[in-house]
C-alpha cells in the first residue's frame, strides 16, 4: 500500500510539475514527462501485480489533465508495458547507455500511440503529423531526464515511514 501512495503522490506532483512551472518551454511541442519516466521504470523493475495499478492511476490523471480524449494516456502506458515486460527477456538495459536508448524508444512508442489513438477518435491526420514530428526531440529529453530521475525513483519506491523517521546517526539522551 505504501508503494501506491508513494508513487501516486509522485504521479500527481508530475503533473502539476508538468502543466504549471515547466509547461512555459520555448516550444510548444516540447514538454518535460516525467510520467512516462517512472511508467518506463515501472515497466523495467516492477512485477505487474504491483506497477499496473500505479500505471492506471498514471493514465488517469494523465488523461484528466491533458486536452486530449480520455483514455488514450492510459491505452499508451499499458501498451508500453506489455511490450517492454514482451522484450525484457530479449533485451540487457542495465547499462546507462541502453537504459537511455531504452526510455528513448519507450517515448517514441508513447507518441505514435498516441497518434493512431488520435486519428481513431479524430478521423483526421493532421494530429497525428505534428505528433509524430515532435516524437524524435520529445525521445531525446526524456532520456536526458531519464538519467537522472531513474535512480531517484528506484530510491523513492523503496522508501517507509520507518526509513523517514528513523534517527540518522547517534541519538543521545
Amino acid at each position: 500500500m505504501s508503494f501506491f501512495l508513494l508513487m501516486a503522490l509522485y504521479g500527481i506532483l508530475a503533473i502539476v510539475l508538468e502543466s504549471t512551472w515547466l509547461s512555459n518551454l520555448p516550444t510548444s511541442m516540447l514538454r518535460f514527462d516525467f510520467i512516462i519516466v517512472a511508467v518506463a521504470a515501472l515497466s523495467f523493475y516492477r512485477e505487474a501485480w504491483r506497477a499496473i495499478p500505479v500505471i492506471v492511476f498514471f493514465g488517469v490523471i494523465t488523461d484528466v489533465a491533458s486536452g486530449g480524449p480520455f483514455g488514450m494516456s492510459i491505452l499508451s502506458y499499458l501498451i508500453i508495458y506489455g511490450c517492454v515486460r514482451m522484450v525484457l527477456a530479449k533485451i540487457s538495459f542495465q547499462a546507462g547507455a541502453a537504459l537511455i536508448f531504452w526510455i528513448a524508444m519507450i517515448s517514441v512508442l508513447d507518441k505514435l500511440v498516441s497518434a493512431v489513438f488520435m486519428m481513431a477518435v479524430t478521423g483526421r491526420i493532421v494530429f497525428a503529423e505534428v505528433i509524430i514530428q515532435a516524437a524524435p526531440a520529445q525521445a531525446i529529453l526524456d532520456a536526458a531526464i531519464a538519467i537522472f530521475l531513474i535512480p531517484f525513483i528506484k530510491w523513492y519506491w523503496d522508501l517507509s515511514w520507518e526509513k523517514i523517521t528513523r534517527p540518522k546517526g547517534l541519538v543521545m539522551k
